[in-house]
């Protein structure tokens, strides 16, 4: 494991083929793998200015970064940005997924912390709110099904559990949790549909049946804040602000961080886990 100074406090992270964003408060920074030339991306488009940013998605030379308010758009890796601009109250974008058939459809969605969720069928120029039965408008998550283009499957974590469309978000209705109404922080899912579902107080459940039933795979005293699918199957979960590996399907857990750890994301190869820690430090660990 190495350490590499960067900022402050990291609200989100993505990593590229060779670079890694970190969504922060004073904005987004860019940053190589290696951990050289750390750059706010926001300071030529508002110099001196801190532009809060919780979340991050990017294809090729196309950046979104989740404001309040709406999303910053750059169509040209970060050196200009138009602010995309929500309907009124402005709210506040959490999580960003991009379609699996981006470069067709052009599709990206955007949950927010108390106004549902929006979306884009142009790359993120303009939005539209798609609320039609979501009836709990706190959006922590967004995970879009492999599968996206072709049968249109977006699962949302809220603050009362998950909701599921069909049709690529345009109509929405609530999954059973096990425990009722529970606040969920993170989802991801398998190449096999499988839905993996982090909560705030009941750890780390599972479905292989589409939402139906539900397998506790972590139990916990904290959050899951983050959940990471490897492509031999290994499971790491962030909780609270440690991180945790399984590589038997959830019956054993490994300590990979105890503490500090902001959040959680793959590099590229999926091989690599990369830790902002909360002391300014990116931190990568191979798995």
């Amino acid at each position: 494991m190495m350490s590499i100074e960067t900022l402050e406090r990291t609200n989100g992270l993505l990593a590229t083929d060779d670079l890694i964003y970190a969504a922060r408060q004073s904005g987004l920074h860019r940053l190589t793998a290696d951990g050289d030339n750390s750059r706010s991306l926001f300071e030529s488009w508002l110099p001196g200015q801190d532009v809060p940013t919780l979340a991050i998605a990017a294809y090729g030379e196309l950046l979104l970064a989740g404001i309040k308010g709406g999303v910053a758009r750059s169509a040209d890796g970060g050196a200009s940005w138009e602010a995309q601009q929500f309907r009124a109250p402005a709210p506040l974008v959490t999580c960003l997924a991009l379609s699996t058939n981006f470069d067709d459809d052009g599709v990206v969605l955007a949950g927010t912390f108390e106004d549902g969720v929006f979306r884009s069928t142009d790359g993120g120029i303009s939005w539209r709110a798609v609320n039609h039965a979501l009836f709990d408008h706190s959006i922590y998550a967004l995970a879009l099904s492999p599968g996206f283009a072709h049968d249109g499957i977006v699962y949302a974590g809220t603050g009362s559990g998950v909701y599921r469309s069909e049709n690529g978000g345009r109509l929405w209705w609530d999954l059973t949790m096990p425990a009722g109404d529970e606040t969920v922080l993170s989802l991801a899912l398998s190449g096999n549909g499988a839905i993996y579902a982090g909560c705030e107080a009941h750890g780390l459940l599972r479905s292989n049946d589409a939402g139906l039933s539900w397998a506790t795979l972590l139990e916990t005293e904290g959050a899951v804040n983050a959940v990471a699918l490897m492509p031999d199957g290994a499971i790491v979960a962030q909780v609270d602000d440690g991180v945790l590996l399984s590589r038997d399907d959830g019956a054993n857990w490994n300590q990979l961080a105890a503490e500090n750890v902001d959040c959680i994301t793959l590099d590229k190869s999926s091989e690599t886990l990369i830790l902002a820690m909360a002391d300014g430090s990116i931190r990568r660990v191979a798995l």
